[in-house]
């Protein structure tokens, strides 16, 4: 909702930003969360950016301190636009880098710019499912032995696949994917412990001891 069309909300003969107007437009955004809420979903409420007028843009910063107090009473996520349709003074820009960004009215987005818009909104979407936690190690059914060399009866014994480890998933968080992280298995790290090389079980590839066979 754009200022001018905030102004217009029928709650009234009420001036914009006085005290009635401002609890009257306070009850409406509670009651367009809830409404959001209600269906069971994220909700993201996306903050205005900055416009050409100077006027506008005051009120565009107004509402934007009203939606962000009632998103965080209401516990949903508040995207703040602001600072990437400005200029390093904090001035309305139309133009970014390299492209236009808001259309010759300085109220509506070009192309361009409203790719950037959902670029804020992709993060937090992202942000919210990377908080999603997954299991890292998938269990997967019992696989047959495999005895190490034939005749020896000191010969390694041991599955022939080990646990599949999913390295693409979109929801998995980096520190879930790394050595000693969260959820790792510890039979699979390799690597020093307190300045000593950790055992490997005998039989597998990297196990020097000599000769085969003996721990």
């Amino acid at each position: 909702m754009t200022p001018a069309q905030a102004r217009q909300a029928e709650y009234g003969p009420w001036e914009f930003q006085s005290e009635k107007w401002e609890l009257a437009y306070i009850k409406r955004i509670d009651a367009t969360i809830a409404a959001l809420k209600s269906a069971g979903v994220p909700v993201i409420w996306v903050g205005l950016p900055s416009q050409r007028g100077t006027n506008a843009t005051a009120d565009s910063a107004y509402l934007n301190e009203l939606y962000r107090s009632e998103a965080d009473k209401a516990g949903i996520v508040y995207v703040d636009i602001w600072d990437g349709f400005v200029d390093e003074d904090g001035n309305f820009s139309s133009q970014g880098q390299t492209r236009r960004l808001r259309t010759s009215d300085g109220v509506y987005f070009t192309k361009f710019g409203a790719r950037k818009l959902a670029l804020y909104v992709e993060r937090e979407i992202e942000r919210g499912l990377g908080s999603q936690r997954v299991p890292v190690a998938l269990p997967v059914p019992a696989e047959p032995e495999q005895r190490g060399r034939r005749g020896q009866p000191d010969g390694s014994v041991r599955p022939m696949a080990g646990p599949v480890v999913p390295l693409t998933g979109a929801n998995i968080g980096s520190e879930q994917v790394l050595l000693g992280g969260p959820g790792e298995s510890p039979g699979a790290t390799v690597g020093l412990i307190a300045d000593k090389a950790v055992a490997a079980p005998s039989g597998r590839a990297d196990d020097f001891g000599w000769p085969r066979g003996v721990a």
